[in-house]
């Protein structure tokens, strides 16, 4: 009986940063509705590096299925130098039988410009019903044609047509081909720690985290991961909790980043530090952080908490002019953030996005900021449908009281109308 072909897909995962166009593209998505149910139908084992087991480091599995899979598919998305790199070792090692994808907003290198991309739209948390349906019949046909026609897509072997690829011995193959045993896989770990952290677990979390990055030390998703579930765990106290979890960013450079993930988790901790701690400096850095992320992809999460804070400062400063400006200039921000709500929410895949929560919720805030209440009445059935559970709703009310309050106090102190 012939062994099951294989497809190695080599991809990051989580959310990347595309750092020419300043979109976050989420490629577990991009795995999960697009790339695996093709191969699935057509009985083809297909993995990612983060499903392979094994113990230690993952490059020595991952590049011998490299280059024994029967077909490889590289996902290019955000010009992930890893993937890159990788798709260069398949391109050395095997002339035929590798599919090359990626969203369709990369900007590619003069490099790739010889090599045949198929694209797709990906709207960043998110895969588009309709998008998903066209792209996997189209991916089903191609994985179809290599399998039988087996052409040359390597441009190693197209522009070195006398060149041949390396032959393992049967003993070399079956060396490559043996199973490791009672081994864990990466992605076995980021699941359980999501499960850990979706049941506030964030101890176990914290733990699942700290493992999955002895796989992959310089993984960027999961040191941001590990972040988020330290700075929510809350023990030995909040204090200890976010500190730890400030260090724990600092590999990421978050003063000179522009990933907005970075900077948005940089912009929540220190924003928390400052309500343990009531010291300045947090709130400096947090605004900075928001502000940064803000900017450079209008992201509306970084905008809405920036517009936030600037309403928050105008109540601390003495200067009568400079807490004005502050405030002017938190309204002018609220007024972009309806502005980039909007034409998300008026997009015909907005259904289908996994961030409607969010931003309704950022809308809401916008609205209520600049005391549109026909506006936002309008909305509250929407955000309380979309609710994950009572903590997001309470969390919400929570912030638009304190927002209220800082508005009337700011607008008492300076005598504002």
């Amino acid at each position: 009986m012939a062994s099951k072909k294989t497809c190695f897909v080599i991809t990051g995962f989580g959310p990347k940063t595309d750092f020419e166009t300043g979109r976050v593209i989420d490629l577990d998505k991009t795995f999960e509705h697009l790339i695996k149910p093709v191969f699935d139908e057509l009985k083809i084992s297909c993995f990612r590096a983060k499903e392979i087991k094994h113990s230690g480091t993952i490059d020595v599995p991952m590049y011998e299925w490299i280059y024994k899979a029967d077909i490889v598919v590289a996902d290019v998305s955000t010009l992930n130098a890893n993937a890159l790199y990788e798709l260069g070792v398949r391109h050395a090692l095997r002339p035929n039988t590798t599919i090359v994808i990626s969203e369709d907003q990369t900007k590619y290198p003069f490099d790739l410009d010889h090599t045949v991309i198929f694209k797709y739209e990906h709207l960043g948390k998110d895969i588009g019903v309709t998008e998903s349906m066209r792209f996997k019949k189209e991916l089903k046909s191609l994985v179809q044609a290599v399998i039988n026609k087996k052409k040359n897509d390597s441009p190693v072997y197209t522009y070195l047509p006398k060149l041949k690829p390396p032959v393992f011995s049967d003993e070399e193959l079956e060396l490559i081909t043996e199973k490791p045993k009672n081994q864990v896989s990466l992605s076995e770990l980021i699941s359980d720690a999501e499960n850990a952290k979706n049941n506030n677990e964030f101890g176990v979390a914290i733990l699942l985290f700290k493992a999955c990055l002895t796989f992959e030390p310089q993984n960027v998703f999961l040191r941001q991961r590990l972040a988020l579930v330290t700075y929510k765990n809350s023990k030995p106290n909040p204090k200890r909790s976010l500190l730890d979890a400030e260090n724990i960013l600092e590999e990421l450079n978050p003063e000179e980043t522009t990933d907005i993930e970075t900077l948005g988790l940089s912009g929540a901790i220190n924003k928390r530090l400052f309500e343990e701690t009531n010291d300045k400096s947090y709130l400096e850095k947090s605004i900075r952080f928001y502000s940064k992320g803000y900017h450079i992809a209008q992201d509306y999460y970084n905008g809405i908490n920036y517009a936030y804070l600037l309403t928050l400062k105008s109540t601390l400063v003495d200067d009568r002019y400079e807490a004005i400006s502050f405030f002017v200039q938190s309204q002018r921000i609220r007024e972009q953030i309806i502005s980039i709500c909007l034409s998300h929410i008026k997009q015909k895949t907005f259904k289908e996005r996994g961030d409607k929560e969010w931003i309704y919720q950022s809308l809401a805030q916008a609205y209520l900021g600049l005391d549109k209440q026909t506006e936002l009445n309008n909305i509250i059935d929407k955000i309380n449908k979309l609710s994950k559970g009572q903590f997001d709703i309470d969390t919400f009310k929570e912030y638009n009281k304190k927002l209220i309050d800082y508005i009337n106090s700011f607008k008492k102190e300076n005598n504002y109308r």
